[in-house]
Protein backbone atom coordinates (compact mmCIF):
# COMPACT_ATOMS: atom_id res chain seq x y z
CA UNK A 1 0.00 0.00 0.00
CA UNK A 2 2.54 2.08 0.68
CA UNK A 3 4.31 1.88 -3.03
CA UNK A 4 1.05 2.69 -4.14
CA UNK A 5 0.52 6.07 -2.49
CA UNK A 6 4.20 6.92 -2.96
CA UNK A 7 3.25 6.22 -6.93
CA UNK A 8 0.17 8.20 -6.66
CA UNK A 9 1.76 11.23 -5.06
CA UNK A 10 4.54 10.65 -7.76
CA UNK A 11 2.37 10.93 -10.46
CA UNK A 12 0.63 14.52 -9.00
CA UNK A 13 4.54 15.58 -9.04
CA UNK A 14 5.37 14.69 -12.36
CA UNK A 15 1.90 16.21 -13.72
CA UNK A 16 2.42 19.90 -11.63
CA UNK A 17 6.32 19.59 -13.48
CA UNK A 18 5.18 18.74 -17.20
CA UNK A 19 3.30 21.60 -16.97
CA UNK A 20 6.32 23.85 -15.88
CA UNK A 21 8.39 22.50 -17.92
CA UNK A 22 8.84 24.61 -21.61
CA UNK A 23 10.49 24.63 -25.18
CA UNK A 24 12.96 26.31 -26.13
CA UNK A 25 12.71 27.77 -29.71
CA UNK A 26 15.79 28.29 -31.71
CA UNK A 27 16.30 31.85 -30.54
CA UNK A 28 16.70 30.64 -26.71
CA UNK A 29 13.68 32.57 -25.40
CA UNK A 30 11.01 30.20 -23.40
CA UNK A 31 7.80 29.82 -24.74
CA UNK A 32 5.54 30.40 -21.80
CA UNK A 33 2.13 30.58 -23.03
CA UNK A 34 0.78 34.29 -21.27
CA UNK A 35 -2.62 34.83 -20.47
CA UNK A 36 -5.25 34.75 -22.86
CA UNK A 37 -6.10 38.10 -24.27
CA UNK A 38 -6.97 39.58 -27.70
CA UNK A 39 -5.56 40.86 -30.09
CA UNK A 40 -3.70 43.90 -28.93
CA UNK A 41 -1.00 46.08 -29.42
CA UNK A 42 2.59 45.38 -30.42
CA UNK A 43 5.82 47.10 -29.20
CA UNK A 44 6.20 49.19 -32.27
CA UNK A 45 2.68 49.87 -32.22
CA UNK A 46 3.17 51.46 -28.79
CA UNK A 47 6.02 53.02 -29.51
CA UNK A 48 4.38 54.80 -32.77
CA UNK A 49 1.12 55.83 -30.47
CA UNK A 50 3.21 57.38 -27.97
CA UNK A 51 4.99 59.20 -30.12
CA UNK A 52 1.69 60.56 -31.50
CA UNK A 53 0.14 61.12 -27.74
CA UNK A 54 2.83 61.27 -25.05
CA UNK A 55 2.44 65.13 -23.38
CA UNK A 56 6.00 65.45 -23.19
CA UNK A 57 6.73 64.71 -26.82
CA UNK A 58 4.02 67.13 -28.01
CA UNK A 59 5.39 69.44 -25.76
CA UNK A 60 8.81 69.37 -27.66
CA UNK A 61 6.64 69.70 -30.79
CA UNK A 62 5.11 72.75 -29.73
CA UNK A 63 8.73 74.54 -28.55
CA UNK A 64 10.09 73.66 -32.17
CA UNK A 65 6.99 75.95 -33.73
CA UNK A 66 7.17 78.20 -30.90
CA UNK A 67 11.11 78.92 -32.00
CA UNK A 68 9.96 79.06 -35.49
CA UNK A 69 7.82 81.69 -34.56
CA UNK A 70 10.56 84.10 -32.86
CA UNK A 71 12.59 83.52 -35.43
CA UNK A 72 9.95 85.41 -37.77
CA UNK A 73 9.18 87.90 -35.13
CA UNK A 74 13.27 88.48 -34.90
CA UNK A 75 13.23 88.79 -38.80
CA UNK A 76 9.88 91.47 -38.92
CA UNK A 77 12.19 93.42 -36.69
CA UNK A 78 14.75 94.52 -39.75
CA UNK A 79 11.61 94.96 -42.11
CA UNK A 80 10.02 98.15 -43.08
CA UNK A 81 7.83 99.34 -39.82
CA UNK A 82 4.51 100.95 -41.30
CA UNK A 83 2.69 103.10 -39.27
CA UNK A 84 -0.25 105.27 -39.34
CA UNK A 85 -2.01 108.04 -37.21
CA UNK A 86 -5.03 110.06 -36.86
CA UNK A 87 -6.06 112.87 -34.48
CA UNK A 88 -8.97 115.22 -33.76
CA UNK A 89 -9.07 117.80 -31.34
CA UNK A 90 -11.96 120.17 -30.09
CA UNK A 91 -11.37 122.92 -28.00
CA UNK A 92 -14.31 124.04 -25.34
CA UNK A 93 -12.49 126.83 -24.67
CA UNK A 94 -9.41 127.71 -27.49
CA UNK A 95 -6.09 128.44 -25.54
CA UNK A 96 -4.23 131.76 -26.00
CA UNK A 97 -1.24 133.89 -24.50
CA UNK A 98 -0.90 137.44 -23.14
CA UNK A 99 1.41 139.60 -25.04
CA UNK A 100 2.89 143.08 -24.62
CA UNK A 101 1.36 145.51 -26.40
CA UNK A 102 4.18 147.11 -28.64
CA UNK A 103 2.15 150.15 -30.06
CA UNK A 104 -0.21 151.03 -28.18
CA UNK A 105 -2.69 153.61 -28.79
CA UNK A 106 -3.87 156.13 -26.21
CA UNK A 107 -6.72 154.30 -23.90
CA UNK A 108 -5.30 151.27 -25.37
CA UNK A 109 -4.01 148.11 -22.76
CA UNK A 110 -0.70 147.56 -22.26
CA UNK A 111 -1.11 143.79 -22.82
CA UNK A 112 -3.71 141.86 -25.59
CA UNK A 113 -5.08 138.43 -25.43
CA UNK A 114 -4.13 136.65 -28.36
CA UNK A 115 -5.42 133.13 -29.08
CA UNK A 116 -3.23 130.91 -32.33
CA UNK A 117 -5.85 127.80 -32.26
CA UNK A 118 -8.22 126.96 -34.06
CA UNK A 119 -11.20 125.51 -32.39
CA UNK A 120 -11.07 122.05 -34.46
CA UNK A 121 -7.62 120.33 -35.32
CA UNK A 122 -7.36 117.23 -36.89
CA UNK A 123 -4.01 115.72 -38.28
CA UNK A 124 -3.23 112.34 -40.04
CA UNK A 125 0.38 110.79 -40.40
CA UNK A 126 2.13 107.83 -42.15
CA UNK A 127 5.41 106.69 -41.24
CA UNK A 128 8.28 104.36 -42.62
CA UNK A 129 11.02 103.16 -40.47
CA UNK A 130 13.42 101.17 -41.44
CA UNK A 131 16.73 99.36 -39.59
CA UNK A 132 19.19 100.24 -41.79
CA UNK A 133 22.15 98.70 -39.42
CA UNK A 134 22.32 96.96 -35.91
CA UNK A 135 25.06 94.60 -34.86
CA UNK A 136 23.10 93.32 -31.60
CA UNK A 137 20.30 92.32 -34.40
CA UNK A 138 22.29 90.63 -36.73
CA UNK A 139 24.11 88.20 -34.36
CA UNK A 140 20.20 88.06 -32.84
CA UNK A 141 18.97 87.22 -35.97
CA UNK A 142 21.34 84.09 -36.39
CA UNK A 143 21.00 83.08 -32.65
CA UNK A 144 17.07 82.36 -33.22
CA UNK A 145 17.80 80.11 -36.47
CA UNK A 146 20.21 78.21 -33.83
CA UNK A 147 17.62 78.49 -30.89
CA UNK A 148 15.25 76.00 -33.65
CA UNK A 149 18.31 73.37 -33.92
CA UNK A 150 18.55 73.61 -30.27
CA UNK A 151 14.52 73.38 -29.92
CA UNK A 152 14.61 70.23 -32.62
CA UNK A 153 17.54 68.63 -30.94
CA UNK A 154 15.47 68.63 -27.46
CA UNK A 155 12.37 67.14 -29.41
CA UNK A 156 15.10 64.58 -30.78
CA UNK A 157 15.99 63.92 -26.68
CA UNK A 158 12.13 63.81 -25.51
CA UNK A 159 11.45 61.33 -29.13
CA UNK A 160 14.20 58.82 -27.79
CA UNK A 161 13.71 58.98 -23.92
CA UNK A 162 9.66 58.32 -25.05
CA UNK A 163 11.30 55.15 -26.92
CA UNK A 164 12.96 53.73 -24.22
CA UNK A 165 10.92 54.58 -21.23
CA UNK A 166 7.51 52.85 -23.03
CA UNK A 167 10.22 49.64 -24.01
CA UNK A 168 11.07 49.18 -20.30
CA UNK A 169 7.28 49.72 -19.60
CA UNK A 170 6.35 46.83 -22.15
CA UNK A 171 8.86 44.84 -21.25
CA UNK A 172 7.53 44.75 -17.78
CA UNK A 173 4.51 44.17 -18.44
CA UNK A 174 5.30 41.09 -21.05
CA UNK A 175 7.98 39.36 -18.72
CA UNK A 176 4.76 39.51 -15.49
CA UNK A 177 2.18 38.28 -17.94
CA UNK A 178 4.80 35.61 -18.64
CA UNK A 179 5.39 34.57 -15.00
CA UNK A 180 1.21 34.79 -14.75
CA UNK A 181 1.20 32.00 -17.31
CA UNK A 182 3.43 29.93 -15.85
CA UNK A 183 1.32 29.86 -12.69
CA UNK A 184 -1.71 29.25 -14.38
CA UNK A 185 -0.75 26.70 -16.02
CA UNK A 186 0.83 25.35 -12.84
CA UNK A 187 -2.54 25.93 -11.11
CA UNK A 188 -4.75 24.09 -13.36
CA UNK A 189 -2.58 21.00 -12.62
CA UNK A 190 -2.11 21.36 -9.41
CA UNK A 191 -5.78 21.81 -8.70
CA UNK A 192 -6.74 18.42 -10.71
CA UNK A 193 -4.06 16.70 -8.72
CA UNK A 194 -4.98 17.81 -5.44
CA UNK A 195 -8.67 16.81 -6.33
CA UNK A 196 -7.37 13.27 -7.20
CA UNK A 197 -5.41 13.20 -4.25
CA UNK A 198 -7.82 14.07 -2.16
CA UNK A 199 -10.46 11.57 -3.61
CA UNK A 200 -7.61 9.09 -2.89
CA UNK A 201 -7.33 10.16 1.06
CA UNK A 202 -11.47 10.32 1.06
CA UNK A 203 -11.02 6.35 -0.06
CA UNK A 204 -8.26 5.64 2.15
CA UNK A 205 -5.76 5.11 -0.34
CA UNK A 206 -3.79 8.30 0.52
CA UNK A 207 -2.72 10.41 3.88
CA UNK A 208 -4.15 13.73 4.36
CA UNK A 209 -0.19 14.55 4.45
CA UNK A 210 0.31 14.55 0.57
CA UNK A 211 -3.44 16.54 0.48
CA UNK A 212 -2.15 18.74 2.34
CA UNK A 213 0.95 19.93 0.81
CA UNK A 214 -0.78 19.84 -2.61
CA UNK A 215 -3.57 22.24 -1.25
CA UNK A 216 -0.84 24.33 0.53
CA UNK A 217 0.95 24.43 -2.65
CA UNK A 218 -1.94 25.56 -4.29
CA UNK A 219 -3.10 27.99 -1.78
CA UNK A 220 0.66 29.82 -2.43
CA UNK A 221 0.39 29.58 -5.74
CA UNK A 222 -3.21 31.60 -5.89
CA UNK A 223 -1.89 34.28 -3.82
CA UNK A 224 1.39 34.65 -6.28
CA UNK A 225 -0.46 34.69 -8.79
CA UNK A 226 -2.97 37.64 -7.46
CA UNK A 227 0.13 39.57 -6.02
CA UNK A 228 1.64 39.30 -10.31
CA UNK A 229 -2.27 40.45 -11.85
CA UNK A 230 -2.22 43.31 -9.26
CA UNK A 231 1.12 44.06 -10.09
CA UNK A 232 0.53 44.21 -14.25
CA UNK A 233 -2.32 46.61 -14.12
CA UNK A 234 -0.06 48.88 -12.35
CA UNK A 235 2.86 48.54 -14.87
CA UNK A 236 -0.51 48.87 -17.52
CA UNK A 237 -0.85 52.39 -16.04
CA UNK A 238 2.68 53.08 -16.20
CA UNK A 239 3.09 52.09 -19.68
CA UNK A 240 -0.20 54.53 -20.67
CA UNK A 241 1.07 57.14 -19.01
CA UNK A 242 4.37 56.48 -20.57
CA UNK A 243 2.45 56.07 -24.05
CA UNK A 244 0.33 59.12 -23.07
CA UNK A 245 -2.94 56.84 -23.34
CA UNK A 246 -6.12 57.84 -21.19
CA UNK A 247 -5.71 55.29 -18.09
CA UNK A 248 -9.15 54.48 -18.18
CA UNK A 249 -8.86 52.91 -21.73
CA UNK A 250 -8.37 49.45 -22.46
CA UNK A 251 -5.00 48.16 -23.49
CA UNK A 252 -4.16 44.73 -24.24
CA UNK A 253 -0.68 43.59 -25.64
CA UNK A 254 0.38 41.09 -28.07
CA UNK A 255 4.00 41.14 -27.63
CA UNK A 256 6.06 38.53 -25.31
CA UNK A 257 9.61 38.82 -24.76
CA UNK A 258 10.34 36.98 -27.51
CA UNK A 259 9.08 39.44 -29.58
CA UNK A 260 10.04 42.22 -27.79
CA UNK A 261 14.09 40.25 -28.11
CA UNK A 262 13.45 39.99 -31.81
CA UNK A 263 12.43 43.43 -32.63
CA UNK A 264 15.22 45.12 -30.70
CA UNK A 265 18.29 44.59 -32.91
CA UNK A 266 21.76 44.18 -31.92
CA UNK A 267 24.49 46.50 -33.50
CA UNK A 268 28.05 44.96 -33.71
CA UNK A 269 29.01 45.57 -30.07
CA UNK A 270 32.87 44.52 -30.98
CA UNK A 271 33.17 47.59 -33.76
CA UNK A 272 34.43 50.05 -31.24
CA UNK A 273 35.34 52.17 -33.88
CA UNK A 274 31.53 52.99 -34.94
CA UNK A 275 30.77 54.61 -31.44
CA UNK A 276 30.74 58.44 -30.68
CA UNK A 277 29.44 60.29 -28.49
CA UNK A 278 27.99 63.00 -30.80
CA UNK A 279 25.54 60.39 -31.58
CA UNK A 280 23.77 60.94 -28.36
CA UNK A 281 21.04 63.28 -28.18
CA UNK A 282 22.70 64.59 -25.22
CA UNK A 283 25.76 65.58 -26.53
CA UNK A 284 24.14 67.54 -29.31
CA UNK A 285 21.60 69.55 -26.63
CA UNK A 286 24.49 70.49 -24.60
CA UNK A 287 26.95 71.31 -28.10
CA UNK A 288 24.45 73.68 -29.09
CA UNK A 289 24.14 75.25 -25.26
CA UNK A 290 27.79 76.46 -26.40
CA UNK A 291 27.11 77.41 -29.65
CA UNK A 292 24.11 79.99 -28.30
CA UNK A 293 26.23 80.64 -25.15
CA UNK A 294 28.94 82.15 -28.23
CA UNK A 295 26.47 84.06 -30.02
CA UNK A 296 25.08 85.14 -26.63
CA UNK A 297 28.55 86.59 -25.69
CA UNK A 298 28.69 88.16 -29.57
CA UNK A 299 25.42 90.37 -29.41
CA UNK A 300 26.54 92.01 -26.47
CA UNK A 301 30.09 92.96 -27.83
CA UNK A 302 28.06 94.13 -30.91
CA UNK A 303 26.11 96.35 -28.96
CA UNK A 304 28.92 98.66 -28.54
CA UNK A 305 28.75 99.72 -32.26
CA UNK A 306 26.34 102.36 -33.44
CA UNK A 307 22.60 101.53 -34.34
CA UNK A 308 21.09 103.57 -37.84
CA UNK A 309 17.53 104.10 -38.59
CA UNK A 310 16.40 105.54 -41.49
CA UNK A 311 12.39 107.22 -41.41
CA UNK A 312 10.13 108.56 -43.44
CA UNK A 313 7.08 110.34 -42.61
CA UNK A 314 4.15 112.29 -44.33
CA UNK A 315 1.26 114.61 -42.45
CA UNK A 316 -1.77 116.31 -43.27
CA UNK A 317 -3.21 118.38 -41.33
CA UNK A 318 -6.19 121.22 -40.71
CA UNK A 319 -7.04 123.76 -38.49
CA UNK A 320 -10.57 124.84 -38.65
CA UNK A 321 -12.82 127.39 -36.37
CA UNK A 322 -15.84 124.73 -36.19
CA UNK A 323 -16.43 121.31 -37.50
CA UNK A 324 -17.23 121.27 -41.13
CA UNK A 325 -15.51 118.10 -42.54
CA UNK A 326 -18.67 117.33 -44.29
CA UNK A 327 -19.03 120.89 -46.02
CA UNK A 328 -18.17 122.00 -49.48
CA UNK A 329 -16.56 125.55 -51.08
CA UNK A 330 -14.88 125.86 -47.82
CA UNK A 331 -12.41 128.76 -47.42
CA UNK A 332 -8.25 127.88 -48.07
CA UNK A 333 -7.76 128.54 -44.52
CA UNK A 334 -10.11 125.16 -43.69
CA UNK A 335 -7.81 122.85 -46.12
CA UNK A 336 -5.62 120.13 -45.52
CA UNK A 337 -1.42 121.15 -45.43
CA UNK A 338 0.76 118.38 -46.73
CA UNK A 339 4.01 118.02 -44.86
CA UNK A 340 6.64 115.33 -45.71
CA UNK A 341 9.68 114.54 -43.75
CA UNK A 342 12.71 111.76 -43.93
CA UNK A 343 16.07 111.61 -42.46
CA UNK A 344 18.15 109.17 -40.41
CA UNK A 345 19.35 108.39 -36.57
CA UNK A 346 21.54 107.44 -35.16
CA UNK A 347 21.48 106.05 -31.64
CA UNK A 348 25.43 105.04 -29.80
CA UNK A 349 26.17 104.13 -26.51
CA UNK A 350 28.91 105.43 -25.22
CA UNK A 351 28.91 104.79 -21.53
CA UNK A 352 26.70 102.19 -20.07
CA UNK A 353 28.35 102.01 -16.71
CA UNK A 354 30.03 98.83 -17.28
CA UNK A 355 26.46 96.97 -17.91
CA UNK A 356 27.43 95.21 -21.15
CA UNK A 357 30.97 94.43 -20.11
CA UNK A 358 29.40 92.59 -17.22
CA UNK A 359 26.97 90.46 -19.01
CA UNK A 360 30.04 89.61 -21.41
CA UNK A 361 31.23 87.72 -18.62
CA UNK A 362 28.78 86.59 -17.29
CA UNK A 363 27.84 84.97 -20.71
CA UNK A 364 31.31 83.84 -20.66
CA UNK A 365 30.95 81.99 -17.34
CA UNK A 366 27.89 80.21 -18.97
CA UNK A 367 29.84 78.98 -21.61
CA UNK A 368 32.77 77.79 -19.69
CA UNK A 369 30.07 75.55 -17.41
CA UNK A 370 28.34 74.58 -20.48
CA UNK A 371 32.01 73.38 -21.88
CA UNK A 372 32.67 71.73 -18.48
CA UNK A 373 29.26 69.68 -18.74
CA UNK A 374 29.71 68.78 -22.53
CA UNK A 375 33.31 67.15 -21.32
CA UNK A 376 31.99 65.21 -18.20
CA UNK A 377 28.85 64.12 -20.63
CA UNK A 378 31.08 62.81 -23.02
CA UNK A 379 33.57 60.71 -19.87
CA UNK A 380 29.94 59.78 -18.48
CA UNK A 381 28.78 58.35 -22.44
CA UNK A 382 31.97 56.37 -22.71
CA UNK A 383 31.36 54.83 -19.21
CA UNK A 384 28.08 54.05 -20.22
CA UNK A 385 28.97 52.42 -23.97
CA UNK A 386 31.36 50.25 -22.14
CA UNK A 387 29.19 49.35 -19.46
CA UNK A 388 26.60 48.18 -21.40
CA UNK A 389 28.77 46.39 -23.71
CA UNK A 390 30.04 44.69 -20.52
CA UNK A 391 26.45 44.12 -19.12
CA UNK A 392 24.90 42.51 -22.40
CA UNK A 393 28.02 40.47 -23.01
CA UNK A 394 27.50 38.99 -19.19
CA UNK A 395 23.30 38.86 -19.47
CA UNK A 396 24.36 36.94 -22.89
CA UNK A 397 26.16 34.40 -21.04
CA UNK A 398 23.75 34.32 -18.10
CA UNK A 399 21.12 33.47 -20.20
CA UNK A 400 22.69 30.98 -21.82
CA UNK A 401 24.08 29.67 -18.50
CA UNK A 402 20.48 29.63 -16.86
CA UNK A 403 18.98 27.30 -19.98
CA UNK A 404 21.48 24.64 -19.61
CA UNK A 405 20.64 25.00 -15.99
CA UNK A 406 17.01 24.59 -16.81
CA UNK A 407 17.80 21.66 -19.23
CA UNK A 408 20.06 20.40 -16.49
CA UNK A 409 16.84 20.34 -13.88
CA UNK A 410 14.78 18.86 -16.34
CA UNK A 411 17.37 16.01 -16.89
CA UNK A 412 17.70 15.68 -12.86
CA UNK A 413 13.68 15.59 -12.65
CA UNK A 414 13.45 12.90 -14.78
CA UNK A 415 16.10 10.40 -13.60
CA UNK A 416 14.76 11.26 -10.00
CA UNK A 417 11.34 10.49 -11.42
CA UNK A 418 12.51 7.56 -13.00
CA UNK A 419 14.25 6.11 -9.63
CA UNK A 420 11.05 7.05 -7.82
CA UNK A 421 8.56 4.70 -9.94
CA UNK A 422 10.89 1.96 -9.29
CA UNK A 423 11.05 2.59 -5.64
CA UNK A 424 14.69 3.37 -5.34
CA UNK A 425 13.81 7.03 -4.37
CA UNK A 426 12.22 8.92 -2.33
CA UNK A 427 8.87 11.78 -1.77
CA UNK A 428 11.62 14.23 -0.53
CA UNK A 429 13.67 13.65 -3.79
CA UNK A 430 11.10 14.05 -6.06
CA UNK A 431 9.85 17.50 -4.09
CA UNK A 432 13.43 18.58 -4.20
CA UNK A 433 13.96 18.19 -8.44
CA UNK A 434 10.55 19.33 -8.74
CA UNK A 435 11.60 22.19 -7.21
CA UNK A 436 15.12 23.16 -8.19
CA UNK A 437 13.24 22.71 -11.88
CA UNK A 438 10.57 25.55 -11.38
CA UNK A 439 13.23 27.59 -9.96
CA UNK A 440 15.57 27.48 -12.74
CA UNK A 441 12.37 28.01 -15.19
CA UNK A 442 11.76 31.31 -13.48
CA UNK A 443 15.73 31.90 -13.57
CA UNK A 444 15.87 31.70 -17.13
CA UNK A 445 12.92 33.79 -17.43
CA UNK A 446 14.38 36.89 -15.26
CA UNK A 447 17.48 36.34 -17.16
CA UNK A 448 16.11 36.40 -20.46
CA UNK A 449 14.29 39.96 -19.10
CA UNK A 450 17.42 40.87 -17.91
CA UNK A 451 18.83 40.42 -21.61
CA UNK A 452 16.42 42.52 -23.39
CA UNK A 453 16.77 45.15 -20.97
CA UNK A 454 20.49 45.24 -21.44
CA UNK A 455 19.81 45.30 -25.03
CA UNK A 456 17.88 48.73 -24.81
CA UNK A 457 20.34 50.26 -22.28
CA UNK A 458 22.90 49.41 -25.04
CA UNK A 459 20.98 51.05 -27.72
CA UNK A 460 20.54 54.03 -25.66
CA UNK A 461 24.19 54.31 -24.85
CA UNK A 462 25.34 54.15 -28.36
CA UNK A 463 22.39 56.76 -29.47
CA UNK A 464 20.74 54.57 -31.82
CA UNK A 465 16.74 53.81 -32.60
CA UNK A 466 15.67 50.18 -30.44
CA UNK A 467 15.43 48.68 -34.29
Amino acid sequence: MKAYKRIIFACAILAISNAQAQTIDSAGVASITAPSAKAGMSLKEAINYALQNNPELKKSKFDVSISRETVKQTVAIGLPQVTASGGYQHYNRIPGNWIKNFAPTPGAPEYIFLQFQQQVNSTGTIGVNQLLFDGSYLVGLKATKQFVDMSKFLEAKTEYDVQVNVSKAYLMVASTRMNIGLLENNIAVLEKSTADVKALFEEGFSEELDYQRLQLSLNNLKVQKQKLENTVDMLLNVLKLQMGMDLTENLELSDDIESIDAYIRMSDIANTSSWNPSLRPEFQVLNQAITLGKLDKKRYQMGYLPKLVGFYQHQQMTMRPEFNFFESNLTPNNNWVPSDLFGLQIQWTLFDGLNAQSKIREVQYKIDKAEVDLKSFENAASMEWKNAQNTYKLQLQQAALQKENMDLAQDIYDKTQIKFQEGVGSTLEMAQAESELKNSQINYLNAVYDLVLAKIEYHKAIGKPLN
